[in-house]
Order: C-alpha cells, then sequence, then structure tokens
C-alpha cells in the first residue's frame, strides 16, 4: 500500500532528465530560481471519476495520485488540472472529454519544449505556463545495469541501490557522465 503525502497546489516534486538541458531547451538550474515553464503528466494510470474535487497527493519521487477535471482533448494531446494544469502530448482515452474528471497516478516532469515551442500556440489549448521557484534539486544516484527487453538492451539504474543526492546546481553535460536524472522540489 503506497502512503500519501498530501501537497499544497503551491509545491510540486517534478522530474527532469539531463538530456532537456543538454538539447538546449532550458539553462542548467540552480536551487533558489524562478523559472516559467508548463508541467507534463506521463505514464498516467487514470481512469473516469465521479469525484469533483480537485486532489494531488504526492506519492514518492514524482508520481501523484490525483483528482482533476479534464480541461483539453484533441486527437494528440490533452490537459487536466487538479489544482495545477499539466499536459500530455499522447492521445487521450475515451473517456477523457472535457468537463469530464479523472483520478488515477501518474508522473510529473517539466515541459521538454513540446507546450512551449508549439502545443501552446494550438486552438484552444488553455495557458499552462506558471511561474515556480526551484527550491530543491535532487540527482539520481546508483549503478546503472543492463535489461534485456525485447530484444533489445537498455541501461537503467538498479532499483535495489537508487539514492538522491542534493545539490545546488544542475551540470547536465557533466553529472552522471551527462545522464542524469533530477527531482525539483518546485513553489510558487
Amino acid at each position: 500500500m503506497l502512503a500519501y503525502k498530501i501537497m499544497g497546489m503551491h509545491e510540486l516534486v517534478v522530474s527532469l532528465n539531463g538530456e532537456i538541458v543538454q538539447d538546449g531547451n532550458y539553462d542548467d538550474f540552480s536551487r533558489g530560481e524562478r523559472h516559467k515553464f508548463a508541467i507534463e503528466f506521463f505514464v498516467p494510470k487514470l481512469a473516469s471519476s465521479v469525484d469533483r474535487v480537485k486532489r494531488c497527493q504526492h506519492a514518492s519521487g514524482a508520481s501523484y495520485a490525483v483528482v482533476g477535471e479534464v480541461i483539453l482533448s484533441t486527437p494528440t494531446v490533452w490537459a487536466i488540472d487538479f489544482g495545477v494544469k499539466v499536459f500530455w502530448e499522447s492521445p487521450p482515452p475515451e473517456f477523457a472529454q472535457v468537463g469530464e474528471w479523472v483520478q488515477g497516478e501518474l508522473g510529473l516532469g517539466i515541459d521538454p519544449f513540446f507546450y512551449k515551442e508549439y502545443l501552446r500556440m494550438m486552438p484552444g489549448m488553455p495557458d499552462l505556463f506558471c511561474e515556480w521557484n526551484v527550491a530543491r534539486i535532487q540527482m539520481c544516484k546508483g549503478p546503472w545495469i543492463e535489461e534485456v527487453r525485447g530484444g533489445r538492451t537498455f541501461l537503467m539504474r538498479d532499483p535495489r541501490h537508487i539514492t538522491w543526492v542534493d545539490k545546488a546546481v544542475t551540470d547536465a553535460w557533466n553529472d552522471d557522465e551527462g545522464r542524469a536524472d533530477y527531482l525539483f522540489t518546485l513553489s510558487r
């Protein structure tokens, strides 16, 4: 059973892969800086909800249990509002129609570039930009292992030995030999 921490809508823990900085979408981040960006959700395990009260409960890392309203639904992207408006560039499930409510688990991350570069200009797309203070930066540490899936070999962290260390700044090109994953605690 997961233990959840109820997060105020003024604070979120989100993920950032170093490649997003390496691609030139952002400069390296420093604790205490303010930035304006959208939040992407990913790998949702969401279902239709009869609940009509927005909720966001922190599970672990950048994972949350949420209840929110669908505020945009197109064939290629959808957005929900659980107290913070977030998007995912992926076809929505059939039940995710504007005005409907969803609940379940999802991950949160800083917009890699999709919203900033082109999604924000789509007709009907709500303003998802929000100004955030980077209150904490953590970097994932632990040994890398190879995992074979579908005949392909993937490099991943050994889940038995993952730890997170605090950092004052990111150094996406050099942290963990350029393969760093970060968690940011953001506040408004």
